[in-house]
């Protein structure tokens, strides 16, 4: 199949589908740039692997498909240059669960430190594990955000035993370079931490000069540190099955995470694996001719937004600087004009809000209309 602009021109409707990021809106005229999904149609050689295993009559207690691990391991290789060991493996139905485990193998005591800003449940993994968080800004010079190094030495606490980061970074769409993440592991290294790296957006990669760097495979001196949770999930727009690899290269700590996981948290099933090693297994051009479209998508923006906004590197989300409008609840406010976005309250920083372009054309210049027309009209902060 051509995966052409005609293609992803193409709107579905998401209606009566259980769609999380339409249903919020239904029966309103608010056009949904929220979560982080997108409103393109899952590629064709993954739906036929699902209806292929629908065939059989039976859907059992099942356990993944054993090609799974392979598929992954290949993937990591052939697309990251990463050679793994297939025992480093874990599987969890997503990489929120994933995150949430690392916590968990903390057992409740200490901290954990997040740069900021960072997509929400980051914020409320402390609290979920039964931990403290520390929280830390992010730099950023004309909206390019970087680890704050010196910033981090001054936040981070004697109590702190694990790091969590997003790489490529949602919402600032960055994908972080070699000397970003060499600094990154000096610095768990000296601090003596774990560090979790959620790397979802890994595929999805707008700037073409830019590459993804898995930080595990970059910075040996650290990669017994490491969990880093990798899914295909946001690359193929499957996040409904539910799917996601945690690597842990240390034996000690991927048995901490498996004990924790243990009686709780289920693995993948039949239909999630399939699907998933559709997506490892894929040679067509789809990665590709997404990326294309989403890059030209995050232009109309950028052009539209001017200095409100970076070009993201990575991701297909935007994050709009709205610190000079007197706006106080920020999702009511863009809600009156037809927009759901989300409020950056949420992500740490309350002067932006976070902008999913991952639509149809038309869809974009429609939202980008009602974006424009609910800044102008918008009182300015004095």
């Amino acid at each position: 199949m051509q995966y052409d602009k005609t293609y992803f021109d193409n709107p579905i409707s998401r209606l009566d589908t259980g769609s999380k990021k339409w249903d919020k809106y239904r029966d309103t005229n608010i056009l949904p740039f929220w979560v982080a999904d997108m409103d393109f149609p899952t590629p064709d050689f993954i739906l036929e692997a699902l209806k292929k295993r629908l065939t059989h009559p039976i859907m059992g207690y099942s356990d993944y498909e054993p090609s799974l691990n392979d598929s992954l391991s290949r993937w990591l290789s052939n697309k990251h240059h990463w050679d793994i060991d297939q025992e480093w493996i874990t599987w969890t139905p997503g990489v929120v669960p994933g995150l949430n485990l690392a916590a968990l193998t903390l057992g409740g005591n200490g901290s954990i430190l997040i740069p900021t800003p960072v997509y929400p449940p980051f914020l409320e993994l402390a609290e979920n594990a039964k931990l403290n968080c520390v929280t830390t800004a992010m730099k950023q010079v004309a909206l390019k955000y970087s680890f704050d190094f010196d910033q981090m030495e001054k936040d981070i606490s004697p109590d702190v035993r694990m790091l969590f980061i997003c790489n490529p970074q949602n919402p600032t769409g960055r994908t972080f370079d070699r000397e970003e993440l060499d600094g990154l592991a000096s610095f768990i290294e000296r601090h003596n931490l774990i560090l979790v790296s959620d790397e979802i957006h890994c595929s999805i990669l707008l700037d073409k000069d830019k590459s993804h760097l898995p930080i595990a495979k970059e910075c040996p001196q650290i990669t017994n540190r490491t969990i880093s949770l990798f899914s295909v999930a946001k690359t193929y727009n499957i996040p409904g099955l539910r799917c996601a690899a945690s690597v842990i290269p240390d034996a000690q700590l991927r048995e901490q995470f498996r004990t924790v996981m243990k009686g709780v948290v289920p693995s993948v099933g039949p239909l999630e694996s399939l699907a998933s090693i559709a997506a490892f297994l894929d040679e067509s051009e789809w990665t590709t001719q997404l990326n294309s479209y989403l890059s030209k998508n995050s232009l109309l923006l950028k052009q539209a937004m001017g200095d409100r906004m970076r070009t993201p590197e990575a991701t297909y989300l935007a994050w709009i600087r709205i610190d000079d409008l007197k706006i106080e609840e920020a999702e009511t406010y863009f809600d009156q004009y037809g927009l759901g976005i989300s409020p950056g309250d949420q992500f740490g920083d309350h002067r932006f809000v976070r902008f999913n372009f991952a639509c149809p054309e038309k869809q974009l210049r429609t939202g980008i209309k009602r974006l424009e027309t609910a800044i102008d009209k918008a009182p300015r902060a004095t």
